[in-house]
């Protein structure tokens, strides 16, 4: 005996079909689409600090890599190797001091036309033959904060939100070392002071202070040997205290460096050790926080 069908017995599997067949379409598209949507922004910073302030804004939403992060490493005298090579290659915000300092950065960022390149010496008016020791000046790290955000809205606008508001938490954080800053400023107007690089002279200078060797510490930073004249006007200097204290840059070794850091302990002069890389375990605002601590304890001594 033939069985009859009733409309609902073939309308109901039809339609679980076709429910079940959307369901799975629409899963898929919307996988594919946070696929895309979600992929990984590559960022790239030759030195560990800017590469603490691109995380600040980035968040969650980037990678990021420093290539210079060990205190031991003069970024003079850096050579970078084929894998960083292919971090830059493959990275979509690259971030260069600029001004001489890192060459191989900048020219890496040249060859990689697709990223977006972000050059602190052009953010914060670097003018040729000036202090390209950048990430000193109070203004600087604002300055890339914001450059960082800009571009990361550029490549992905969906995150907008959230990029201005990580900016603006990073950057809350430096109310401390503001304070301290104002705080120097009235302490060191008017001081003068030796320097074996001009490491700390972008700070100093903003904070009222005067290098007296700036010859000396040029010749240094230049990796040269200062002239018999200017390492006598250091010792002058030291001998009559005309000065309040020494900036030594503890990454340069050289023997006349490390005479002339001994001269001024010797005659009574404090000594106060300025690196040019961050320490390790040490975020960039700790760093600046007591490197300038340093400082104002040593014109108490």
């Amino acid at each position: 005996m033939q069985q009859k069908h009733t409309w609902w017995t073939v309308i109901v599997p039809l339609v679980l079909i076709i429910a079940v067949t959307g369901f799975i379409i629409n899963r898929g598209l919307a996988q594919q689409q946070q696929g895309t949507t979600q992929k990984s922004i590559h960022i790239v910073a030759s030195l560990d600090f800017y590469g603490e302030m691109a995380q600040g804004v980035a968040g969650k939403y980037a990678s990021v890599s420093s290539v210079i992060q060990n205190t031991k490493v003069d970024p003079h005298d850096y050579e970078p190797t084929s894998d960083v090579a292919k971090e830059y290659a493959a990275a979509d915000i690259i971030i260069s001091n600029g001004g001489g300092y890192d060459k191989w950065s900048s020219q890496f960022a040249q060859q990689n036309s697709g990223a977006k390149a972000i050059t602190v010496a052009q953010l914060t008016g670097y003018k040729t033959g000036g202090n390209e020791h950048l990430w000193y000046k109070p203004s600087t790290a604002r300055k890339v904060v914001l450059a960082v955000e800009r571009q990361l809205i550029k490549i992905d606008p969906q995150h907008k939100r959230q990029y201005t508001t990580n900016a603006q938490r990073y950057l809350a954080k430096f109310k401390g070392l503001r304070r301290l800053e104002r705080r120097a400023r009235q302490q060191l107007a008017g001081k003068r002071y030796l320097a074996t690089e001009p490491v700390y002279d972008n700070m100093l200078t903003a904070l009222g202070a005067q290098n007296d060797a700036h010859a000396f510490a040029e010749a240094v930073d230049a990796e040269n040997d200062p002239t018999a004249t200017e390492i006598r006007q250091w010792q002058t200097d030291v001998q009559n205290h005309t000065v309040a204290f020494v900036i030594n840059n503890p990454q340069n070794s050289g023997r006349l460096v490390k005479s002339a850091v001994a001269y001024a302990r010797q005659h009574g002069v404090p000594v106060v050790n300025i690196t040019e890389t961050k320490p390790a375990g040490e975020t960039y605002i700790q760093w600046q926080t007591k490197e300038l601590r340093a400082v104002l304890k040593a014109l108490q001594q």
